[in-house]
């Protein structure tokens, strides 16, 4: 299932963008309701609020987000915060398997990816490989000294 960007307040179809058009409606949030089309993004919400809050608008309830995250889309509209960007636990899990099944080069690259972006993906990705890489080196070590002292020839 693809995450949710961002919802229209007035039908609730999902968008790419807050304060974009509506695909579905049309619709371009003006005024005040920018600050909602922002509650209703992944700038805000997580995945799981944004599907909940989809089948509250398509029911026809009215959209009530607490001030808290009124305020945080006006800090968000304001550009005063800044997005930051996290691996969800499936994204860590996928690197860690990668990282076993194929090559801890896999783990660099994403950290490399993410090392200059806001937030603590390149972190996670440098935790979730730089173990592997350390086995991976040690085995490496072990398995040469084991040829070179001739413990695998007996």
């Amino acid at each position: 299932m693809v995450d949710i960007a961002a919802l229209c307040v007035r039908c609730g179809a999902e968008k790419d963008l807050p304060l974009g058009r509506c695909p579905a409606c049309a619709h371009v949030p003006t005024g005040e309701e920018r600050a909602l089309a922002v509650v209703c993004s992944a700038r805000v919400l997580p995945p799981d609020a944004l599907r909940a809050a989809m089948e509250r608008i398509r029911r026809g309830e009215a959209v009530r987000p607490t001030e808290a995250l009124l305020a945080r889309a006006r800090e968000v509209l304001s550009g005063e915060v800044v997005h930051t960007t996290r691996l969800t636990a499936r994204q860590v899990l996928g690197l860690v398997a990668a990282n076993v099944l194929v090559t801890p080069l896999v783990g660099y690259a994403v950290w490399w990816r993410y090392r200059h972006d806001a937030g603590p993906a390149a972190r996670q990705a440098l935790l979730a490989t730089v173990p592997m890489s350390i086995a991976l080196l040690g085995g490496i070590l072990a398995w040469r000294y084991a040829l070179g002292t001739g413990l695998l020839n007996p």
